[in-house]
């Protein structure tokens, strides 16, 4: 391979970072029922020798921006082709789980992703709102994915996504930083509309374009930023939101000057020190399954907030609810198990059908109690026990105990409420809990 060939491959590379965390995990982007979150993902797909599959999907009719690889491009002095080995299909494996605290990448920390996260909604226009969502899905900064391979140091990125609306343009962003050494990429055709050189020296890559898959046009606006500190800091902006990604507005929520603002903000970059103070951000709450609920508004949650700052947890203060992972229709808030305190957990859904008892199990323990109040609303509680061991001592078990509690209201609200404990730490008792769960004006 020639040194041009090697840098279009390398180029090719470099514009193909995904937008999903992996977890230690292999994961085929395939793009067969649906676009990729990220379409710019390009990677060479794999033969196959085997007859094709009658009942397997139909191949996606792709249509991208024609590209004039022989036009010049704004603030580049030369411009090479696109490669022509890209294709719609990518493998890639984390080499480690995803974390906050991970040696690898020194640089990057707890407090590191919240700070950046305020940076980057700092960054938006003032007439944007980033739609209520959980953490993952909340413009907050996750784990670094590791990637491993290069030296001196191994790739990986922090990323941070949410739906957006702005005025009558609704869509979603997509943030991606990451430290690399590399040189800045080569223009190259169809990859960016203008390269800009600012006046701290930083160069950044915009791009304006589209995609149909199946007929359906997608919108996307990037800009990528390459700062002398090696921070190479990516944001993209789409006119797709929605669980599927599948609702299209047709207007995109931020222009590429926005763009630009948000790449270039020095709080994003892997260089700048984290303020004395900042806290991590919050652990998400809850499963990561819908309860066939109405989605909870940020409006509601905060109600509910209200009335649960009222009771009283001896002195300890509640976080604010917020949604469950993956779920729009369960909020979630707890206090974490200590050596000296009992943990609490409080989740809250609509649109529940009333329990119906359980068939008793002979032999079983922990199983559910059941009572109907004079109003209709039903309580069930349960006492249960079990061992648990530590990541950071997994041969050192502890007995732990769990109550809980679970109100199901007339009219559709679920209110859980469990607290754990290990021995000798008792956990809140059942009436305490009972007491919780019955708080007038906690329903949806």
């Amino acid at each position: 391979m020639n040194e041009q060939e090697s840098s279009r491959a390398k180029q090719a590379w470099t514009y193909a970072l995904i937008m999903v965390s992996v977890v230690a995990v292999v994961i085929v982007v395939a793009g067969l029922l649906r676009p990729s979150p990220d379409p710019e993902l390009t990677t060479l797909p794999t033969t196959s020798t085997t007859d094709p599959d009658p009942a397997a999907p139909e191949d996606v009719d792709i249509v991208e921006e024609p590209v004039d690889p022989t036009a010049p491009i704004p603030g580049c002095e030369t411009v090479e082709p696109p490669p022509t080995d890209s294709g719609r299909f990518s493998v890639f494996t984390s080499s480690s789980d995803p974390s906050y605290d991970n040696p690898e990448f020194p640089w990057f920390s707890g407090p590191k992703a919240t700070a950046m996260s305020n940076a980057a909604v700092a960054s938006l226009p003032p007439r944007a709102e980033v739609e209520f969502a959980s953490p993952e899905k909340s413009l907050v900064f996750q784990p670094v994915s590791d990637l491993g391979g290069a030296q001196p140091e191994p790739e990986g990125y922090t990323y941070a996504t949410a739906a957006l609306v702005n005025d009558d343009a609704k869509g979603s962003v997509y943030l991606q930083v990451q430290k690399n050494a590399d040189p800045v990429p080569a223009c190259v055709a169809g990859y960016l509309d203008e390269r800009r050189t600012l006046a701290d020296g930083t160069i950044v890559d915009v791009h304006d374009t589209w995609e149909e898959v199946n007929g359906s046009r997608t919108l996307r606006r990037s800009a990528r930023a390459y700062v002398s500190d090696q921070s190479w800091i990516h944001a993209t902006a789409y006119d797709i939101s929605g669980d599927a990604q599948q609702e299209h507005s047709g207007k995109i929520p931020l222009a590429i000057d926005d763009l630009v603002r948000i790449v270039s903000d020095p709080g994003l970059r892997v260089s700048t020190p984290v303020p004395p103070g900042t806290p991590a951000p919050s652990k998400g709450c809850g499963d990561s399954f819908d309860d066939g609920g109405p989605a909870i508004t940020r409006e509601q949650a905060r109600r509910l907030d209200t009335i649960l700052a009222a009771i009283d947890l001896r002195g300890r203060k509640l976080p604010p609810l917020q949604l469950a992972s993956y779920s729009d229709d369960v909020v979630c808030t707890d206090l974490p198990v200590s050596d000296v305190t009992a943990g609490l957990k409080i989740s809250i859904t609509g649109g529940q059908p009333l329990p119906t008892p359980e068939r008793p199990v002979p032999g079983s323990s922990g199983q559910r109690e059941m009572r109907t109040l004079p109003d209709g609303t039903v309580v069930q509680t349960q006492q249960s026990s079990g061992s648990i061991s530590t990541t950071s001592s997994p041969d050192n078990s502890q007995r732990e105990t769990t109550n809980s509690v679970e109100v199901t209201r007339p009219g559709g609200t679920q209110i859980s409420v469990s607290s754990s404990a290990a021995v000798p730490t008792t956990p809140l008792s059942l009436e305490d809990l009972e007491s919780i769960a019955l708080t007038d004006g906690l329903e949806l």
